[in-house]
């Protein structure tokens, strides 16, 4: 094979190379654009699910009623209801506060302690602030259609926008406001609701795990390259002996049968090589997929390999890379598992919750036997539930009453039963940190915590396992505490 065959080849080679990685590169960048805005998604549904929720409790119970305030004033578009107002024994006037209002009320609340934007919208809105903005009324024409929700990244005045817009069906409830017509019945798509927050936090992860993206591409195609340089020059070295060896008499023979030799052993081993170049770039590219492990794999390694040669500030970024990793690591596993609840089948048996709540306090005591902790868990304690499911209950519970109470010398903690408003509850109890029951509305909600990171650690998504779990199985969860006089979480389960 000529000189000028070998390089072409290589450049063949070398432009192939180009072309994977590249395609490489972008699949996993728009994979995680995709990733981010499915995280965004998943908040933006969480917090629509919280609010239809509610206007569903709202609408079945026909709306409940507040004083009336500078800020909460009678609702206009309820003037033709004669029991809008009330007045108490004592004098207090009361406003009806139906699901259309209250929604308006939470979007101010959510506007001012997080950012986020409610809007109730639908094609002919009673009220003018109901009106849809162009990217609203497409979305609405989509429901039209058969869709579900709709959202998007838009451009907003401060930078990047979160947008998702689910629809609003009608049930029975709905009609006690509304007036029931040809268009319009139960089972009717009667508009819509969206949220909008911040997707400045989204997109600045994300531009990280980019730019990890883009560095181990970039340092993959320079290494491969490297080695295909390499052996395109030992295979021209070869060659140019065997061609020098050819023209030799006698002797120029003997020495061309041994070169001979030499360039089949020379060639196996190249073809070794360029089979584990393959193995290599095959196992990287898939390695790749999953850009969460391409950020703690590339940091582990300049940590330890060039962690000599980088001071102290940069050490402390690449740990601190790291640990972002993990936790977003732990944090996606629960997001996924919390998203896996509503699929899974729930398979019902007798569950001994004593039993279980026993043997998880053993595990925590495995782990720290210095704590001083006493327990008094009830006997028989037996529900109709899902195994597994239950142990994630008793798990998420026992766990946060084994790490609230962890600045107490003496820890207690109770597990039992007993009868509530003509049900049987159980309840977990502790003599912890306890919270103020003011914020116990946000305590179930993802992402949620009442006390800080540095306090308790923890990633805001256990308590929500458990409400879903609990809900799954047709019953409910809600707690009572005190703060630092610790806290009792109590649930149902039919």
């Amino acid at each position: 094979m000529h000189r000028s065959n070998i390089v072409s080849y290589s450049y063949l080679i070398l432009a192939l190379l180009m072309a994977v990685t590249g395609l490489s590169l972008w699949f996993n960048l728009h994979l995680a654009s995709e990733h981010y805005e499915e995280l965004a998604a998943q908040m933006g549904r969480s917090i629509l699910r919280t609010i239809i929720a509610t206007r569903q409790w709202n609408a079945e119970h026909g709306g409940f009623f507040l004083p009336i305030s500078d800020a909460i004033r009678p609702n206009p578009y309820l003037m033709k209801d004669p029991q809008r107002d009330v007045e108490t024994t004592d004098g207090l006037k009361l406003t009806r506060i139906n699901p259309a209002y209250m929604t308006r009320l939470l979007g101010e609340e959510l506007r001012r302690i997080q950012d986020v934007s409610v809007h109730i919208t639908s094609s002919d809105p009673m009220n003018p602030a109901n009106r849809t903005d162009e990217w609203e009324e497409h979305a609405l024409l989509g429901f039209a259609g058969g869709k579900a929700e709709t959202w998007s990244v838009e451009r907003g005045r401060n930078g990047k926008v979160f947008r998702l817009m689910a629809s609003l069906k009608s049930d029975a409830a709905c009609f006690r406001c509304h007036e029931m017509t040809e268009h319009h019945r139960p089972g009717s798509i009667l508009g819509g609701i969206s949220v909008s927050f911040p997707y400045t936090p989204f997109g600045q992860t994300l531009a990280v795990v980019r730019a990890q993206i883009v560095l181990i591409h970039s340092l993959f195609f320079v290494l491969t390259t490297a080695v295909l340089v390499f052996f395109s020059r030992v295979n021209g070295e070869l060659k140019r002996e065997v061609a020098e060896r050819s023209q030799a008499e006698e002797h120029a023979r003997r020495v061309n049968a041994e070169l001979e030799q030499r360039v089949a052993e020379r060639t196996a081993e190249l073809e070794e090589a360029n089979r584990e170049l393959e193995t290599f770039s095959y196992s990287v590219s898939h390695d790749l997929r999953t850009p969460l492990t391409s950020i703690y794999g590339f940091g582990r390694i300049l940590l330890d390999d060039y962690g000599a040669r980088l001071d102290d500030t940069g050490r402390s970024y690449v740990e601190r890379i790291l640990t972002a990793g993990k936790r977003m690591n732990r944090l996606i596993e629960s997001l996924l598992g919390l998203a896996r609840l509503g699929r899974e089948e729930i398979r019902r048996e007798p569950v001994d919750l004593s039993h279980m709540a026993l043997m998880v306090i053993e595990e925590f005591r495995f782990r720290l036997p210095e704590r001083n902790v006493t327990v008094a868990i009830a006997d028989g304690v037996v529900v109709n539930g899902d195994r597994r499911l239950m142990r994630v209950v008793i798990e998420n519970l026992v766990g946060n009453a084994w790490k609230y109470t962890g600045d107490k010398e003496t820890a207690v903690i109770e597990f039992g039963r007993c009868e509530l408003g003509g049900e049987t509850a159980h309840y977990i109890r502790d003599n912890g940190a306890g919270f103020d029951m003011s914020r116990a509305h946000r305590l179930f909600i993802p992402f949620e915590r009442l006390h800080s990171a540095s306090e308790f650690e923890g990633s805001g998504i256990g308590l929500a396992t458990v409400r879903r779990i609990i809900e799954r199985h047709g019953g409910k969860v809600w707690a009572e505490a005190k703060v630092g006089e610790g806290a009792t979480f109590y649930f149902t389960v039919p």
